[in-house]
C-alpha cells in the first residue's frame, strides 16, 4: 500500500525535484507560506476567524501562520492550505512566482 504525504512534505518534494535552484531556498519557508496564506485568504474573502474556522485549528494559529512564525508543523500548515483549497501544485507555483518576482526585484534594484 502506498503510503500517502501531507500536501506540505509532497510540495517540498515537487520544489526539490522540479527546481533544483530553490532547494537552498526551502529552509525558513514559514514567510513565503505566510504570503501564501495571506493572499490566498484575502481572495477566497476569508476573515482570519473564517480561515480558523474552516481549518479546524485557533485564530492565533492563523495569525502566526500569516505572521511567517517558524514554530508552525506541516500539519498545521497541511490544514490551513486544505481549508484554502491549495494544492501541492498550487503551493509549488504560488512559491515559484514568489522567488521570481524577488529575483525580478533584486535585477531592478541592482
Amino acid at each position: 500500500m502506498k503510503k500517502n504525504k501531507n500536501l506540505l512534505d509532497m510540495t517540498t518534494s515537487l520544489l526539490k525535484e522540479g527546481h533544483p535552484d530553490l532547494r537552498e531556498s526551502l529552509e525558513g519557508l514559514s514567510p513565503v507560506y505566510a504570503k501564501i496564506i495571506f493572499a490566498r485568504r484575502l481572495q477566497c474573502g476569508y476573515t482570519q476567524e473564517e480561515l480558523a474556522n474552516k481549518a479546524n485549528i485557533g485564530l492565533k494559529t492563523i495569525s502566526r501562520a500569516e505572521g511567517g512564525f517558524d514554530n508552525l508543523s506541516t500539519v498545521t500548515y497541511d490544514k490551513i492550505f486544505q481549508a484554502l483549497d491549495l494544492s501541492v501544485k498550487d503551493v509549488a507555483k504560488a512559491m515559484i512566482q514568489l522567488q521570481s518576482n524577488d529575483d525580478e526585484l533584486a535585477a531592478t534594484s541592482e
